[in-house]
Formats: C-alpha cells, structure tokens, sequence
C-alpha cells in the first residue's frame, strides 16, 4: 500500500517540476500538451481552411496525418 502511495508522489513531484519547463520544450505551434490548448484546436483550424478555400474556389492541398501511428512509431 505505501509504494503505491510513494510512485504517486514521486510522479507528482515530478510533474510539477516538468510543469516549469514544458511549454520551453514544446514549440509554440503545437496544438496539444500545453495548458490552454487542446487537440481539437489544429482540427478546428484545418476545417476552417478549407471551407474558406472552397468558399473562394481556391486550389490547395490537404493531408492527414494519423497520429496514433505516427506516435507508435516514434523513437
């Protein structure tokens, strides 16, 4: 029962001290991750796009990244 309870503690304390450090490590341009962003934001963004190109009968060119497999295959 303590160990658990030591784990939690150590990854709270790791977490915050990652906290202060994290948005310097994470580029400004990433939609996830950070506090104040969410996933959905870059989603939201890319529809917006692409309505206002087609809205403009202007050419483009989109692409979807499947970012399960682009994580699983990170190293």
């Amino acid at each position: 029962m303590l160990v658990g309870c030591l784990y939690k503690i150590i990854s709270k304390a790791l977490s915050l001290r990652m906290k202060m450090v994290i948005s310097k490590v994470i580029d400004v341009r990433h939609s996830a991750f950070l506090e104040g962003r969410g996933l959905l934001d870059s989603v939201l963004v890319a529809n917006e796009v692409l309505d206002e190109m087609k809205r403009r009968k202007k050419n483009g060119v989109f692409f979807k990244v499947d970012f399960e497999k682009t994580y699983d295959s990170v190293r």
